[in-house]
């Protein structure tokens, strides 16, 4: 085979498997945008009931393979509550199993539900946890102050982040973590650092600072980013674990009887 004919033959499988990727990948996003218009329907179709009983939706999973689950995560829905307490009082397993038995029988009834799981399916019902997702523009709001890890489908642009200088140094950035700082014109605020590693992640070699210093470093050198909801594939509350130094003589410790 001559060389030309060798590099023709080259070009044509690379081109093949580009376009075998390029179909790959264009199936996946299809199918990916399909399964998000399912699960937005679904958080509209069951929202309504369980909002009377001071609860939200805040995540759901659907699956119909080899288990036929439908699994909700809800949380406190603020704008139904009267009770300061109760508004802020953390999901317990009380709430799961009450927010359940509302929707055990009208989840039954619904057409849309026996659409996709073609019969019975489990009904699970969950707290959101630590790393709650956040999906609705109150959900930035309430949780201002907060640190959030935010994904979007694409890079963003410098126009859409309205921030010239972060642009700058952080092109085709998808992924960002920062500090919640508000919801305006359908854009989520996150205050960031330079690099856009959140203060609150990272602890000096030798220099292990309180996470209220830290905390005052970010909003001291971090600028506003503004992020367009309806470009956003995932955010959640980023959590912080803190563990108190085990200090000499606590339990679990052995000591030697000195006579």
């Amino acid at each position: 085979m001559s060389k030309i004919a060798a590099d023709t033959k080259a070009t044509q499988t690379m081109s093949s498997k580009a376009a075998t990727d390029a179909a790959i990948e264009a199936k996946s996003r299809a199918d990916k945008s399909r399964y998000r218009d399912i699960v937005d329907h679904f958080i509209h179709l069951i929202d309504p009931l369980l909002e009377p009983h001071g609860y939200e939706i805040v995540h759901l999973e659907v699956h119909t393979h080899r288990q036929k689950i439908l699994r909700l995560f809800i949380d406190r829905n603020i704008d139904s509550i009267t009770d300061p307490k109760l508004a802020h009082a953390p999901i317990g397993i009380e709430d799961c199993t009450r927010a359940s038995r509302i929707l055990d029988e009208p989840l039954d009834l619904m057409p849309e539900v026996e659409s996709a799981f073609k019969g019975a399916f489990e009904l699970e019902v969950s707290s959101p946890g630590v790393d709650r997702p956040l999906r609705k523009p109150k959900d930035f709001v309430r949780f201002k102050g907060k640190d959030a890890r935010i994904h979007t489908f694409r890079p963003l642009k410098n126009e859409e982040l309205e921030n010239p200088n972060y642009s700058k140094k952080n092109a085709k950035q998808k992924n960002f973590l920062g500090t919640l700082d508000g919801f305006e014109s359908d854009k989520i605020l996150l205050r960031v650092t330079e690099n856009h590693d959140s203060p609150l992640t990272r602890v000096k070699l030798g220099k292990k600072k309180t996470k209220k210093q830290l905390a005052d470093e970010a909003n001291a050198s971090g600028m506003i980013i503004r992020i367009p909801l309806v470009l956003v594939s995932k955010a959640n509350i980023e959590p912080h674990f803190e563990f108190p130094a085990r200090s000499l003589g606590s339990p679990g410790d052995s000591h030697e009887n000195e006579d």
